[in-house]
């Protein structure tokens, strides 16, 4: 069974706990965490079918697959104003506690990543010629460094460390999997950066998504990623199929934000007049009807839900012929609807209708 071995491993000195409470602890850190993992959900997009599980087997966890996955990387998020020195990672037992998911075997670990918003700072203590010590300190800077390129003194201090806690010898330790990762979130301003790389990442895909609805996605990602976050109810020895129903977050779900947002995003009302040619005397009742969709696109009740949901299965199954306006198109379309759904009738009129099935072309037509 695919279970949480690292937590409950016992070894031969002492018992390392993956500790994934303690990146919680702080609220920065609690919420840049939300706004690293969706910062991480951008930039692999388009190269991994990814699945993000947060606070469980570390602070961030990433599966190359959301189904049957084989390779994992695990990250534990660190934030400090200033910098944060590689010896109080060595001291609090950080990177003993990422070197201990190399002991479950259920996947193969790509990576071991140390993130932080600030420099990590490697010091040293050297003889200078006088005979006298003197300490020789470089900032880790870059967006991504191996421990591999720490002096080697370093090195061997990090290896000597995890051995003597681990009970094992210091020639088997491996660091090559291990990285610093400097996000370029900050603690002030780092929602307001990931909403913003938000928006070039869907204008890029999408060049007629409203602004309207990337603060949509936006928002409906970030709170899904904090109910994931916040879920605590799961034992240590959870099944992997657990963990990703109740902490993971796929790259399948943030398809599905994307495009349910873009398919309710209501044009403007203007919009809508220029593709369904009201008359004068129907333009009132019709800017009317505008503003319940408005009002019922905010509340997404039950009741809306279900309308979109068959009104667009309808449009899907009886698409549009270039011959036919969107006017006579959506006034046939109402009558199959209220044919096979005759209680839709008592709820919304042919109007409010004719609008909703403008408001879905029109999205559909931002989306090519």
């Amino acid at each position: 069974m695919l279970d949480k071995q690292a937590k409950n491993k016992e070894v031969k000195v002492e018992e390392i706990v993956v500790d994934t409470s303690s990146g919680s602890m702080s609220y920065n850190r609690f919420e840049m965490q939300l706004s690293q993992t969706l910062h991480m959900a951008i930039e692999i997009f388009d190269n991994l079918d990814y699945l993000f599980v947060l606070d469980y087997y570390d602070d961030i966890t990433i599966f190359d697959k959301e189904s049957e996955p084989e390779a994992v990387s695990y990250f534990q998020m660190k934030t400090n104003e200033e910098s944060i020195s590689i010896n109080t990672a060595i001291t609090k037992d950080w990177l003993v506690k990422m070197y201990t998911q190399l002991e479950n075997t259920d996947w193969l670990v790509k990576e071991l990543g140390l993130i932080t918003n600030c420099p990590l700072v490697v010091s040293i203590t050297t003889k200078k010629d006088n005979g006298k010590n003197g300490k020789e300190r470089k900032l880790f800077t870059s967006e991504k460094t191996s421990f591999m390129e720490f002096n080697p003194v370093t090195i061997s201090k990090i290896k000597e460390d995890i051995a003597k806690k681990k009970g094992i010898d210091v020639d088997s330790v491996d660091l090559s999997k291990f990285f610093h990762i400097r996000t370029t979130l900050s603690i002030p301003r780092h929602r307001e950066i990931v909403e913003q790389e938000m928006g070039e990442f869907l204008h890029s895909k999408y060049p007629r998504i409203t602004m309207d609805s990337v603060k949509a996605i936006f928002g409906t990602m970030m709170d899904i990623l904090t109910r994931r976050q916040q879920y605590e109810l799961l034992d240590d020895s959870a099944s992997f199929l657990e963990v990703r129903n109740k902490k993971g977050v796929s790259k399948r779900d943030f398809e599905r934000v994307i495009e349910e947002a873009m398919l309710i995003s209501i044009p403007t009302f203007e919009e809508i007049l220029r593709v369904i040619s009201f008359q004068e005397y129907d333009k009132y009742k019709a800017s009317y009807e505008y503003t319940l969709i408005l009002s019922d696109v905010q509340i997404k009740s039950e009741t809306f839900t279900s309308l979109f949901t068959k009104v667009r299965t309808m449009m899907k199954e009886n698409p549009r012929v270039a011959e036919k306006s969107l006017k006579q198109y959506s006034e046939e379309l109402c009558k199959k609807i209220y044919s096979v759904h005759p209680d839709i009738e008592l709820i919304y009129n042919k109007t409010y209708i004719s609008i909703l099935i403008a408001s879905i072309t029109i999205s559909e037509m931002r989306r090519s």
